[in-house]
């Protein structure tokens, strides 16, 4: 495991869940980066999981179960506290199939089918990612000139699935760096000067297009820009990875903890935000981040030990079965 991937990855959590921070911070502009957050997240994704090996239903079988289970524990809990409820079959499609509270997910799941089947081609002719990029990027363009309002700045809705060409386009952007990453090896302060004027263009375009309304049909660049972040912040971090390695431990397993429970802090945030957001600033950011972290560490924890439990039960059913046969 590289380190520089839990820094990827706990800097898109601070991202993402910043961006759901509007009726906390006091200027409401404050809570933005959510989508870059969002990027980061599936970059890395196709960073981690391009070096596939199993069938896929086996390989997606594992991501269902890593992400669902937590899912829909959880969302039982919000329908029991009483922030959801269940009146109709239509209100249980809505929360646990489609789109759930958690459309960043739905998204990822619909993704994961494509990567895989990009990994496994990408085995018989190694250029196949490439050309998987290029066709959902000319795919990506092709629907924004057609079928995306371009008069005013609406680009960055997550809950569209236009969106969904950025997160694929993120995914397979990770899966190029994991192939190139031995060229990354040296920094450069180059990278981090182009990664500094990047994420202020990506600001300022997001800035500029959502105020000058004759300029609005430009706004596909700012996602452009958002791609190059994050293909700069790759590079500046992979060039690090020997000096992360050397950050003093506890910043690192800080930094490993926070990476390791992303989707749980994702999960548990909407919950916490309502609850909180009314406090006086900045009692409200601190006791609304606190209480994120220690509620995402507590089902972290349950799942662990669920977990345990049901792999402790099989083991002894499976043994008891074999005893049974030896002994038959």
């Amino acid at each position: 495991m590289y380190y520089f991937v839990n820094y990827i990855r706990t800097i898109a959590t601070v991202l993402i869940t910043n961006s759901h921070y509007s009726n906390i911070w006091p200027i409401e502009a404050m809570a933005t980066g959510g989508l870059l957050g969002n990027v980061l997240f599936f970059a890395a994704s196709g960073f981690c999981l391009f070096r596939i090996k199993e069938s896929f239903p086996k390989w997606y079988l594992k991501r269902i179960v890593k992400i669902y289970p937590i899912i829909v524990c959880f969302t039982f809990f919000t329908v029991l506290i009483g922030d959801y409820t269940l009146s109709s079959g239509l209100d249980f499609v809505r929360l646990f199939i489609y789109p759930t509270n958690y459309i960043f997910i739905v998204w990822l799941m619909a993704s994961y089918v494509v990567f895989y089947i990009v990994a496994w081609l990408s085995k018989k002719w190694e250029k196949t990612v490439y050309v998987a990029f290029g066709v959902v990027l000319a795919l990506w363009l092709l629907t924004y000139l057609i079928f995306v309002d371009k008069s005013v700045y609406n680009i960055d809705e997550v809950s569209k699935p236009f969106i969904v060409y950025l997160y694929m386009l993120g995914m397979l952007m990770g899966a190029i760096l994991r192939k190139h990453i031995d060229k990354f090896s040296e920094f450069k302060w180059i990278n981090l000067v182009l990664l500094a004027l990047s994420i202020v263009l990506y600001f300022g375009s997001k800035i500029a297009f959502s105020r000058i309304q004759s300029i609005a049909w430009l706004q596909i660049l700012n996602q452009i820009i958002i791609l190059a972040v994050v293909y700069f912040i790759f590079v500046v971090l992979m060039s690090l990875e020997v000096s992360l390695k050397k950050v003093p431990g506890l910043i690192n397993r800080i930094v490993k903890f926070v990476s390791g429970i992303t989707l749980h802090i994702y999960i548990v945030q909407f919950v916490v935000i309502r609850r909180l957001e009314g406090l006086i600033f900045p009692v409200n950011l601190l006791a609304t981040t606190a209480a994120i972290l220690a509620l995402a560490s507590t089902v972290y924890c349950a799942e662990y030990f669920i977990k345990k439990g049901i792999t402790v039960l099989a083991n002894r059913v499976k043994r008891k079965k074999a005893n049974a046969e030896n002994n038959a």
